[in-house]
Order: C-alpha cells, then structure tokens, then sequence
C-alpha cells in the first residue's frame, strides 16, 4: 500500500542497519490474514498432555487480549458468547479482530484467522499441507496485504524455506511464528511473538518470507531451530536479523519493501517421498548409502551432512564415492551440506574437488531445512532438465546461501 505522502528517509546506523521505520499514514490500516496449522501456540490442556486441538479457545482467548483486539474498533458481535465463523471449504474462517494502535501514527491492523480443518503437531507437517499453506496464500493474495502462518516449532523453519521458494521476491510479507509455551499456559511467548508478527505484517515497510520469534524478524530461508528450551529459539547461523524489535526498532540496510511485484505462478510440490536425508559417520560405507535410497524409489534428491567444509570418506574400500556416482548416474542431485551449527560447504579440500568431479552439489552455507525445500522446490519442476536442476541448485533464487 503507498503513502499518501513521502517517507521519511532512513538513516544508516554505524552497524550497517537503519533505523525508524518509515511510518503509514496517521491511522492508516493494513489487512492481514493468520492461517492457524496448530502447533504448541494453539495448544490446550489434554489427559494425554498438551495437544493443538480445533476449537474455539484459541480465538476467543486473542480477542480478550487488549493489545491483539480493540473492542472499541470491532464489532459487538466480536465479543458475544457466540463466535459467528465461517466455512471457507473444509476450513474455518473467525470474525475480523482490529488492534489498538500499534505505533506513535495510529497504524491498526485488520486480521482475520482461518483455522486449518486439521490443527497438528509440526512434526507430522508434509509437503501436503505446504501445497494447502501456499494455496491458500495464493487464492487470497489481493484480498489481504500481509500473510501469517502460525505453526509448531519443531517443522517452522522448514515451512518458512518451502514458502521461501514457492514466493519468490513477493511484494507481500509473508510470515510464519509460533511458540515455546501455548497461549493456554502462563508465560506463554507466543503473545509477543503474534503481536510483533502482526506489527510487521501490517504496520513496518517489509516484503518477503520471514521467522518472527523473541522480538526478531529472521530470513525464512535461513532460519534453523536452535533451542528446544530458550525462548530465543531460531537463528539464522550465516546472516544477521532482518528487523530487531527492541526498543528502538532497527532493520537491515537492504531490507526489501512492499510492492505491486506479484509472486510467480504457484508449483505443486510433489507429496511423495523425493528428497531423503543421510548422516555421515565413521565407518559409513556405499552399501549403507545405497540401501537408504534404493529404499524410497521415488527419491529424486540426497542431503548428505557431511563433516566440516563438506567432507566424507572417499577410499575405495568404503565405495561411497563409487555410491554417488551411481546415484547422480541416475539423475538423482546429491547435494552435500556441513554437519557444523555454522555450516560452510566449499569444494577446496581433495574431496570435494573429487564429489564435484562426479556431478555432487556443494551445499555452501544453507542450513538443512533451506537445502531439503530448495530440492523439493526442484524436483517438483517438471519444467526442468536433471541437468537444469543442478545449475539452479548452485545459483541463489531467494537469498538462501552465499555462493
């Protein structure tokens, strides 16, 4: 959405950040659509412990939050005994929420919630429901100029690389959040971490896919899951923050804002096993390899987390090097990534220069969860060569790894 005046110009900061976020026009308000997949933040109190089941709670316990919704600004209805949802297919659609003001400009946001028709743990996330995720992002694209995806921890950065590559450059933001403690328990992080995601999506001058957690806004794909415990629980290992919510808001220098730009035509992901994962380790051998991928005859692509920069035995009493040429033989991309928290995957040592020889990809500095939606990204174009989909794996398409 433009301004009605121009914006303030940003000033560079001695750390290579700006700061001031350029404000709306006073009372200006933006619409935002939440898509709630379950996980720990929608999460209730069960015999069995806690669960994401489907109900109304969850909503009913936002629009009591004074800083999530306005009763001055919503309707009546909003906050009757009775919640007048609505069926979009198998999906539920809850009444519009209106914050209160949420800067010095008096920039609200609209949003409304659709409740997927199955809520899950994230751990039984699959490119199913990221083919729903991303449709429904689609189907509502010019109906509303922000998207939130609430999801369980353990597969959100996963969810926020596969969106990553399927909305490329979208001139929309596009973010997805969750929490360590459901809303249904005390101290539960998950209220900040909705307000600040719906600050972003509806109030700062921010395009594109985004983690929001413990007051950040982190590249969707390069965000990994760092902690099971702390609050502060993604990272991005090789590239700083987009936006820091302190007090004083900062954000990154080429932070890249809201446009007309619409996102390219959706692709379908494949929903059959396609891309498996294998670990290296002392005494791995081709045999090993071989049994994990003849295993899934699907399979169209390999992560191999390799040690250090990328290396793995390549002897000849191991056969895995013999392994690999046979896989990539079979048009099968084999691409190899860093055990290491900070990954860095460069063929400089004998046995990358080796693995490049026989056609396997080094994954440079992506992160798991950006490398295993990159492939599945790939091998889901049925417009590509197998000799195409190694090129496009080695070129940056959305910022996911330095080359």
């Amino acid at each position: 959405m433009s301004c009605s005046t121009p914006p303030t110009p940003l000033t560079p900061s001695s750390t290579g950040i700006h700061s001031n976020p350029v404000p709306m026009p006073y009372g200006q308000k933006r619409k935002v659509l939440v898509i709630g997949t379950g996980g720990t933040i929608a999460s209730e109190p069960t015999v069995n412990g806690l669960s994401p089941l489907r109900n109304d709670h969850f909503y009913r316990r936002i629009r009591q939050h004074p800083q999530l919704s306005d009763p001055a600004l919503s309707t009546p209805t909003h906050f009757s005994s009775d919640v007048p949802t609505r069926q979009v297919g198998p999906n539920t659609l809850y009444p519009e929420l209106i914050t209160p003001a949420l800067d010095d400009y008096g920039a609200t946001v609209g949003y409304e919630i659709l409740d997927l028709d199955k809520h899950m743990d994230s751990s039984e996330m699959t490119p199913a429901e990221w083919n729903i995720i991303a449709s429904l992002v689609s189907e509502n694209w010019d109906l509303y100029e922000g998207f939130i995806i609430l999801s369980g921890t353990d597969t959100l950065a996963y969810t926020a690389s596969i969106l990553t590559f399927l909305f490329t450059h979208p001139g929309k933001p596009i973010l997805v959040t969750g929490a360590q403690i459901p809303l249904s328990q005390p101290r539960s992080d998950g209220w900040t971490n909705l307000l600040d995601s719906l600050y972003v999506a509806g109030v700062l001058n921010f395009a594109g896919v985004g983690v929001v957690f413990h007051h950040t806004v982190l590249q969707g794909c390069r965000a990994t899951k760092a902690s099971a415990n702390l609050f502060n629980a993604f990272s991005t290992p090789c590239v700083p923050p987009l936006i820091n919510l302190n007090v004083k808001i900062t954000q990154n220098m080429n932070l890249p804002a809201r446009s007309s730009t619409l996102p390219p035509r959706l692709i379908p992901l494949i929903t059959t096993p396609t891309v498996i994962s294998a670990s290296i380790h002392p005494g791995i051998t081709g045999k090993l390899l071989s049994a994990q991928i003849e295993a899934v005859p699907t399979c169209r692509a390999v992560i191999l987390s390799a040690y250090g920069s990328g290396n793995l035995p390549i002897n000849e009493e191991s056969g895995v090097l013999a392994a690999l040429q046979r896989f990539v033989e079979k048009e099968i991309l084999v691409v190899v990534i860093s055990q290491c928290s900070i990954p860095n995957v460069y063929p400089l040592y004998t046995q990358g220069r080796m693995l490049l020889s026989i056609g396997v990809l080094p994954g440079y500095d992506l992160t798991h969860e950006a490398a295993f939606a990159k492939l599945l990204w790939l091998v889901s174009r049925k417009d590509l060569t197998f000799e195409q989909r190694q090129k496009l794996f080695e070129i940056p398409v959305a910022g996911e790894m330095s080359v």
